[in-house]
């Protein structure tokens, strides 16, 4: 019976992962082609989260607590970003909606590698606003750096069984 249980959990929990990735995958290609993520996205990625977590950990008052604090860190850790336009109001609640989903030292990790790689994405796209000769400045679609760590992050917990 507790194996039944447990493989249950396991399948909601990977049939959640595997939507967040199809919702990750919808993120990159709208933002490289429309500079935009849509809130029914966003909001699809948060409400999700607690699917995953019902199906990964025992749902307590202070465990939810933690991811809701998280997000809200994550949140207005990147509305100063926004504030200052360096950063789309969509990567801002992307950025919540992902800090969700995880604890927060893997939020930490996935903040690092989005930035590292949001600084990749800066250089790539520059190159091609300069090589088509793009007036005004280039439109970064930071939510591709984004995705792409969240996309990092479910993985590790799809493909790596020891975390």
């Amino acid at each position: 019976m507790v194996n039944a249980v447990r493989m249950n959990g396991d399948i909601i929990a990977y049939a959640a992962l595997a939507a967040l990735a199809i919702l990750l995958l919808v993120s990159i290609y709208t933002d490289i082609r429309y500079r935009l993520i849509h809130n029914k996205l966003n909001l699809a990625i948060a409400a999700l989260a607690p699917i995953y977590w019902y199906a990964t950990e025992p749902l307590t008052m202070s465990g939810v607590g933690l991811h809701l604090l998280t997000a809200a860190c994550t949140f207005l850790l990147f509305s100063i970003f926004f504030a200052l336009r360096a950063m789309g109001g969509g990567d801002v609640k992307l950025f919540a909606a992902l800090a969700l989903w995880f604890p927060w030292v893997d939020v930490v990790r996935m903040i690092f590698l989005a930035t590292l790689l949001g600084a990749a994405v800066t250089i790539f796209f520059l190159i091609i606003h300069k090589v088509r000769q793009g007036v005004g400045p280039a439109r970064i679609p930071y939510g591709v750096a984004i995705s792409i760590a969240g996309l990092w992050a479910a993985g590790e917990r799809f493909f790596n069984h020891f975390t």
